[in-house]
């Protein structure tokens, strides 16, 4: 795989969400969503891009979008499980992760659907 491919794909999952809930973040003055934004909310969303990227193509672009998003939404809530049983992380992260990690996967199987039929 081109090394381009993986950084059009990466790159955009990690600054887009990290922009978005920093902006959110500054609108309502709320200093945990501002430090989740770098972290817990972006972080999520680029590795889902990854393992979406590595994944076998195939399949209707509906079934591959929903498998991302189970999957990956499935892996953040097994990682955020292990972090927060072992406290390195708070409960917060849950809220945080799963959803970033879902859309994150869902965007990139698009993504790469499309741009494999062009």
């Amino acid at each position: 795989m081109p090394r381009t491919t993986l950084v059009a794909n990466v790159v955009p999952a990690y600054v887009m969400p990290a922009a978005m809930s920093y902006a959110s973040a500054l609108a309502l003055d709320d200093h945990r969503l501002a430090a989740a934004s770098l972290t817990t909310i972006a972080v999520p969303s680029a590795l889902a891009a990854l393992a979406v990227t590595f994944a076998p193509r195939g399949g209707r672009r509906v079934v591959r979008m929903l498998l991302a998003a189970v999957l990956c939404a499935g892996l953040a809530f097994a990682a955020s499980l292990a972090l927060v049983h072992t406290g390195l992380a708070a409960p917060t992260l849950f809220l945080d992760a799963v959803p970033s990690a879902a859309l994150g996967g869902v965007i990139t199987a698009a993504r790469t659907y499309r741009k494999k039929e062009s």
